[in-house]
């Protein structure tokens, strides 16, 4: 089943609501009813169930309030949920994809891939989640905050760029946060071979490196402790709408399991970026030499923050 009722416009921020119609999923319209209040979006529900009346009739009431929206359609999808939604995903050019934690389709379980992170791996498009923090999530206010999380081992900063135009294109302030471990004996045989900071001051240094190119710096808050246990409660003192994660960040390895800890307790939604997702925050949202100067106003002035003890 698939119900359009205007086609997507050329400059317009397609996002794709993956539903179960679970309460997670329910809790989430009002993420997405924020960011039409902040862009100009078009949205797809989607869901990927049999062709059941039960099922068409659910996916046809969901998120009543975006039959109100310029620009939204429906659609049922067959087939494994991620292989369909990121297929569909791909193929549709959408920008984001809305995927809350859900309980229909199971949560995460040890040695068992995460579907929030397949869906991001598979459609190569950023992904809006969030866990525990969605029933005290403040979706009414205009988006003040972004924050994007560096560890000093980014290969790629697709995330850090998104992040800033996103912040630039909804007139709020950038924050970088950063986690330095403790040092103990295995952290230094251990974080060299990672290339990962081991004190503030060389994880504030590292960040200026990374971002050389950027002509003034934004705000750097730096903690010591692990990025599971910590990044949630920088995002909390920053008051952040929404942190921003990698790729290598969200899915891989070690990592990847303390980061799932901490998208799951984050009190914000996490958007996850590939590094082969689309530009739509530079080349369409503010568009030419506009995006650049858009960009270098929200990064007025660096200052770094540090809290808890500093590791040596």
């Amino acid at each position: 089943m698939s119900t359009t009722t205007a086609a997507a416009g050329l400059n317009e921020f397609k996002v794709l609501f993956a539903t179960q119609f679970s309460d997670s999923c329910f809790r989430a319209i009002r993420g997405v009813a924020q960011l039409a209040d902040a862009f100009r979006m078009h949205v797809t529900i989607a869901h990927v169930g049999p062709a059941e009346r039960s099922v068409e009739s659910e996916l046809r009431s969901f998120f009543a309030e975006a039959d109100h929206y310029p620009s939204r359609d429906r659609i049922r999808l067959e087939g494994s949920p991620v292989e369909a939604l990121a297929t569909f995903a791909r193929s549709g050019a959408y920008d984001l994809v809305v995927a809350p934690r859900t309980y229909r389709l199971g949560l995460p379980r040890p040695l068992h891939r995460s579907t929030r992170a397949g869906l991001l791996r598979a459609s190569h498009t950023p992904v809006w989640t969030i866990s525990r923090g969605l029933e005290e999530a403040d979706f009414r206010r205009a988006y003040k905050t972004i924050a994007v999380f560096v560890d000093g081992r980014e290969q790629n900063m697709s995330h850090v760029e998104q992040a800033a135009s996103f912040a630039a294109r909804v007139g709020a302030q950038l924050r970088v946060l950063t986690v330095v471990p403790q040092v103990h004996e295995d952290a230094l045989v251990a974080h060299p071979l990672l290339r990962q900071p081991l004190s503030a001051e060389v994880a504030e240094e590292r960040i200026h490196e990374l971002l050389g190119g950027w002509s003034r710096l934004p705000t750097v808050d730096v903690t010591t402790g692990t990025p599971d246990r910590e990044l949630p409660k920088m995002a909390a003192k920053c008051e952040a709408d929404l942190l921003f994660l990698s790729e290598t960040q969200s899915c891989e390895g070690r990592l990847f399991r303390q980061m799932r800890r901490a998208v799951d307790q984050s009190p914000c939604p996490v958007i996850a970026v590939p590094p082969t997702a689309s530009r739509w925050f530079r080349e369409r949202a503010i568009a030419g030499p506009q995006a650049a100067a858009e960009t270098v106003r929200l990064l007025d002035g660096a200052t770094t923050e540090t809290a808890g003890p500093q590791a040596i």
